[in-house]
């Protein structure tokens, strides 16, 4: 066997080397493997961070949309009713306002409205009897409008408590007119308050009896409905 002046054999030492540059290459693999997992770790975070932020943001962006919708403060906008010599108030929105006795009507002509009828003469033996007092003052008290109330046909109803306040749900049509005979789609509450029987009730009145018209009547009769309190 050949060996150099060291008394080394030459093939020994070529497996020395390349066993050494075996080595190294496997140590520089594994120093940029560790590296490169360091990198992706740190570039990851924020990202995550980043969806965990944008996920809180939208949770409260549709809490926030919520409550506004629920609230009805972007419909309630005509200030507050207050009930001749009783502590019964109530939000309205920012229609026409017109003083009928008993009933104060807030209506967009030919197209829609609500209205607020206090029995302040009579009394209720229950919430659904405080809808067949309020809508008795309604009829003569809608005489001019729409050729005047006939009737109402209610379909669905219920009693129902909104906060502490007991009141009647119903929905139906009211059937107007003399000469010309139509019906209107209706939605209210009655309810009794300070002593007295009371009704916030709202109609659609255009002939087209539109999806449109109906959705915007029962948001404005449900916010209201939860704007009533005894106090300013």
């Amino acid at each position: 066997m050949l060996k150099d002046k060291k008394g080394i054999g030459l093939i020994p030492l070529i497996l020395i080397i390349i066993a050494i540059v075996i080595i190294g290459a496997i140590a520089i693999v594994l120093f940029m493997n560790n590296n490169k997992e360091k990198d992706v770790s740190k570039n990851s975070s924020p990202s995550i961070s980043s969806n965990n932020s944008q996920i809180a943001t939208n949770k409260n962006e549709n809490t926030m949309q919520d409550t506004q919708n629920n609230s009805g403060t972007n419909i309630l906008s005509g200030g507050t009713y207050k009930v001749p010599m009783k502590d019964i108030y109530i939000d309205t929105p920012n229609w026409q306002e017109i003083e009928q006795a008993y009933t104060e009507l807030f209506i967009i002509h030919d197209s829609k409205y609500v209205a607020i009828t206090a029995a302040r003469k009579s009394t209720a033996t229950d919430v659904k009897n405080a809808h067949n007092e309020a809508f008795k003052e309604f009829i003569p008290n809608m005489q001019n409008y729409e050729g005047g109330v006939n009737s109402i046909n209610i379909t669905n109803e219920k009693e129902t408590t909104i906060g502490n306040l007991k009141t009647y749900y119903f929905e139906g049509t009211i059937n107007y007119g003399r000469d010309t005979i139509h019906d209107g789609y209706a939605i209210g509450y009655s309810f009794i308050l300070d002593g007295i029987p009371c009704e916030i009730i709202g109609s659609v009145i255009d002939e087209s009896q539109s999806a449109e018209l109906i959705e915007e009547v029962s948001a404005v009769v449900n916010a209201m409905i939860q704007t009533v309190r005894t106090t300013e």
